[in-house]
C-alpha cells in the first residue's frame, strides 16, 4: 500500500498568520492556484490513486476537489479524523497575539509540540489515538489490494501521521517542513513482521514548476 499525503493550499487563516486548528478557513486565490499546480504535477509525476480521503475542513476539502479535478482520479471521501489538531483558545490568534495572551505557550519546550490540552484543545495522546484510527481504517481497506491512497489534510495532523507510519517507536519530536500543498509519498511494506512505511519522496510546491508568485506558506496550520 502507498499513501500519498498532501497538505492543503494557502487558506485565509494562513494569509493572516493565524493558528487555525478546527477553524474552517477557506482557500485564498493563491491557495486555489497552489492546488491546481499540485494537481497538475501529480498528474504528470505522481502515482494514480484508487481511493482518496480528505479532512472535512474547507481548506483541505476544496484542495482535494481541485486536485481531483486536475487529475481525473477518484474523488475524496471525507474522514473526520483527518481534521487539523484542535488548538482550543489559541485558534484564530496570530503569533503576536499568542505571545501577548499566552506567553507560557510560546515558552514551552520542543517536546510539548502538538499538545494543546492546557489551552482547551486536543492533548497529544488524543491526537495519537486519532492518527492510529485513521491509519488503521486505511490499512484495513487498502492493504490487501496494495492500493495507492491519496490523503489531503493539514500540516499538524499529517506530521503526526507520517511519524506514526515511519517510526517505531513513534518519537515525540521529528522535524519535517510542511508548506502548503507539499506532497509526500509513503510506501508501506512488511518489515520484520511490522507493517510500516518509508518516505519515498517529499516535494514542496515550489519544486512543482509554475510561476514565482505561488510560493508555499508555512505559517501555522
Amino acid at each position: 500500500m502507498d499513501l500519498l499525503v498532501v497538505r492543503h493550499g494557502e487558506s485565509e487563516g494562513n494569509a493572516l498568520g493565524q493558528l487555525q486548528g478546527h477553524i474552517d478557513s477557506p482557500l485564498t486565490p493563491l491557495g486555489r492556484a497552489q492546488a491546481r499546480r499540485a494537481g497538475a504535477w501529480l498528474k504528470a509525476h505522481g502515482p494514480r490513486w484508487s481511493a482518496a480521503y480528505a479532512s472535512p475542513l474547507a481548506r483541505a476539502k476544496e484542495t482535494a476537489e481541485i486536485i481531483v479535478g486536475q487529475t481525473g482520479y477518484p474523488e475524496a471521501t471525507i474522514d473526520d479524523d483527518l481534521r487539523e489538531v484542535g488548538a482550543g483558545d489559541l485558534e484564530g490568534l496570530t503569533r503576536d497575539d499568542i505571545w501577548k495572551r499566552y506567553p507560557k505557550f510560546v515558552d514551552r519546550g520542543v517536546t510539548d509540540l502538538g499538545d494543546f490540552a492546557e489551552f482547551g484543545g486536543e492533548g497529544y495522546d488524543d491526537v495519537q489515538a486519532r492518527v492510529h484510527r485513521v491509519l488503521g481504517r486505511i490499512e484495513s481497506r487498502h492493504r490487501a489490494g496494495a492500493d495507492i491512497v491519496l490523503v489531503v489534510a493539514h500540516g499538524g495532523i499529517l506530521f503526526q501521521i507520517v511519524k506514526a507510519a515511519v517510526c517505531v517507536p513513534v518519537p515525540r519530536v521529528c522535524i519535517l517542513q510542511w508548506g502548503n500543498c507539499t506532497a509526500t509519498l509513503l510506501r508501506f511494506r512488511e518489515r520484520r513482521r511490522t507493517y510500516m512505511a518509508e518516505v519515498t519522496w517529499h516535494v514542496p510546491i515550489d519544486l512543482m514548476g509554475g510561476g514565482s508568485g505561488e510560493e508555499s506558506t508555512g505559517v501555522f496550520r
